[in-house]
């Protein structure tokens, strides 16, 4: 379509208003000649083309205005292709331009005496008039392209409101509702016909509270027929004044799954990062990997920093639970007093300093998901007898609560101690320690890894490396003996901690044993012990670390000796030599 088919209708009023004052028919053709508008009759009418080397047909070729006072005998007119039957008695042409392109031919033609007479005496006046002429279709034109744009733009914000998968709705000064998008349609059932009044629609509580935030803030969640969701406002201004408001409506339940999913992505630990070829490490990895699908309760046993967190996380990432959320909760860290609160929530006004609306407990955030209670043999006695209960009829009562909550979250405990030894001497339940001991696995303690301190290192100087941007290519040979013959009482994460020392102030394009030393003191020197001497130290350090993991008590050692295969006397004499 032409530039002035466009513009059709404003050109037909102005054709029309110029024949009512002049008396002179009017056509005005576009650059492919066709007729745009006429007021002549049915023979040139709109939509029939201009003939052929005709004034019109020139005029565009040229870009010069054609008055011609007699079209039959005019040399202009000599090619046209209708000038045996043209009953044009005075034609006159004028280009009509817009951004200085010729974009058709406006003619005025007289086909009778007063109309001729009319053309020639007011020639001058006509001849001046192109660029009034050219300056109004370009005025029409601009406002049209405009008045396109705005539609567009209107479309185009429409659409746009109407795709997001979150409420939009829009307000004038007056509290009119201007725009609503067809998601916040759906979700509050709004007919188009009959709208509410917007402090209906959002209540006139969340209404008043954004007003007093000079809607520029969000409150929330506030629930609209049977939804939570969270509502931001924020005003338009336009020129310093605020000419509406815009409010967002997002689903709380949506966005609390979004919160949930990000930290499942963050806290995600696969069997894949459980690095080690050590025996013992490879049997407690293929013990997690055929537990994990069940929902058996495990109990994970090493010495504190042997990565018994890692192995929950993994096993909860592999079980049908993993879309769910793993909590973990250290039963030693929180304080006697408060850990019930913690463990099973509290109802409002249960104590002095709660919160004023309740909260849940972590066994009815994950009801679903997999519970992690680390260090579970420092959970008070008191504690352990609810606890027992809460796993056995699957529901808890929050604390100053009476109702009961169903939960049932799949339990992993993990301890450095010995349940078994605590369970003897009535320090441990019992009962709640074979619920818990469904699937035991051992952790062994890094220094009985062997070669998996210098796997375990490597893997993470790549990481450290990666996280400080330092380009380091492993460790010298005398550091690595140093990570040998280190005895990590802190095990993995003693060994995790050296080695991001050990990045961040290594100078050189490999970890040197200077930065070693410089972070687990100087060992003792061994290159001139003989071998009986590197035996009792050895010994004495087998039954230490058997005694760490049984307990300190004399049945403990006892229990150490004959698992050993020593008498109680040894075991004493081997201690103290």
């Amino acid at each position: 379509m032409s530039v002035l088919m466009s513009i059709r209708s404003e050109l037909t009023h102005i054709v029309e208003a110029l024949k009512a004052v002049t008396n002179v028919d009017i056509i005005i053709v576009d650059e492919k000649l066709d007729r745009i508008v006429s007021t002549v009759g049915k023979k040139f009418a709109s939509g029939n083309k201009a003939p052929l080397f005709s004034a019109f047909h020139n005029c565009i070729i040229t870009g010069e205005q054609y008055f011609i006072e007699d079209p039959k005998d005019d040399k202009i007119c000599r090619n046209c292709a209708s000038k045996e039957i043209c009953r044009e008695l005075v034609e006159f042409c004028i280009p009509v331009r817009f951004n200085n392109e010729i974009i058709g031919v406006l003619g005025m033609c007289a086909y009778d005496e007063l109309a001729k007479k009319n053309l020639l005496t007011n020639k001058e006046s006509y001849m001046n008039f192109e660029s009034q002429l050219s300056r109004i279709i370009s005025t029409i034109l601009s406002e049209k392209n405009i008045t396109r744009k705005l539609e567009y733009r209107s479309s185009e914000l429409i659409t746009l409101i109407n795709s997001i998968n979150e409420g939009i709705i829009i307000i004038n000064n007056n509290k009119e509702i201007i725009t609503i998008n067809n998601y916040i349609k759906e979700k509050l059932n709004v007919k188009t016909n009959t709208m509410p009044d917007i402090t209906e629609l959002l209540t006139e509580k969340a209404y008043k509270k954004l007003a007093s935030l000079h809607f520029n803030d969000q409150v929330g969640p506030v629930t609209l027929e049977g939804m939570e969701f969270v509502i931001n406002a924020n005003p338009i201004v336009i020129k310093g004044e605020q000419e509406g408001i815009v409010f967002v409506l997002s689903d709380f339940d949506k966005m609390k799954e979004s919160v949930l999913e990000e930290n499942r992505k963050k806290d995600l630990v696969t069997f894949e990062e459980i690095v080690g070829e050590s025996e013992a490490i490879l049997q407690a990895r293929r013990e997690a990997i055929q537990v994990a699908q069940m929902d058996a309760a495990v109990l994970i046993m090493g010495e504190t920093g042997t990565g018994k967190e890692v192995f929950a996380r993994a096993i909860h990432s592999a079980s049908r639970r993993k879309d769910d959320v793993f909590m973990a909760v250290n039963c030693g860290a929180i304080p006697e007093n408060l850990i019930e609160s913690e463990l099973f929530g509290y109802e409002k006004g249960s104590f002095t300093g709660a919160n004023s609306s309740g909260k849940a407990g972590k066994f009815e955030i994950c009801k679903d998901g997999t519970l992690f209670l680390d260090e579970i043999g420092d959970l008070p006695f008191l504690m352990q007898v609810k606890l027992n209960r809460a796993l056995e009829e699957k529901e808890i009562v929050r604390v100053g609560g009476n109702s009961p909550i169903k939960v049932n979250p799949r339990i992993i405990s993990a301890t450095h101690r010995n349940l078994n030894s605590l369970a003897e001497k009535n320090l441990f339940r019992e009962d709640l320690y074979y619920r818990l001991n469904v699937v035991p696995i051992h952790l062994p303690a890094l220094r009985d890894r062997g070669y998996d301190v210098i796997i375990l290192a490597r893997f993470f100087l790549n990481r450290f490396s990666k996280a400080y941007s330092k380009d380091l290519a492993g460790f010298t040979p005398e550091s690595e003996k140093i990570l040998m013959k280190h005895n990590f009482p802190g095990n993995i994460r003693e060994l995790r901690n050296l080695i991001e020392y050990a990045v961040i102030f290594e100078e050189d394009s490999i970890i040197g044993a200077h930065n070693l030393r410089k972070k687990i003191g100087k060992e003792k020197e061994t290159e001139n012990l003989k071998l009986s001497d590197l035996t009792k130290s050895y010994e004495k350090s087998i039954i230490t670390n058997r005694i760490r993991s049984l307990g300190d008590s004399v049945d403990s050692k006892k229990e150490a000796a004959r698992q050993l295969g020593i008498s109680i006397a040894t075991l004493y004499r081997k201690l103290e030599s």
